[in-house]
């Protein structure tokens, strides 16, 4: 999904992953659990991106009308739409 976003916007810049060990490396990584996608250091997900609950843990997303255990490709679009406006 992220692969698929980067193209739709013509994006060829490389992908990080972090492995995250525990919850002290969590709060050292600032992991809001798995999966995390951060574009320039923000989180995909707006309503996270003030939060500070560093753990490892599952992540939801809210989508649409519901959640799910990862971000929509409309969400990352848009992380990374925003992220090109801030450079």
């Amino acid at each position: 999904m992220l692969a698929e976003a980067l193209q739709e916007l013509g994006i060829d810049q490389p992908v990080h992953v972090i492995n995250v060990l525990d919850d002290e490396d969590a709060r050292g990584k600032r992991s809001l659990g798995s999966p995390t996608i951060r574009i320039n250091g923000l989180d995909v997900d707006p309503l996270a991106r003030e939060s500070t609950d560093f753990a490892m843990k599952c992540r939801i997303y809210r989508v649409g009308d519901g959640i799910q255990g990862y971000p929509s490709k409309d969400m990352v679009v848009a992380a990374l739409k925003d992220a090109g406006e801030l450079v």
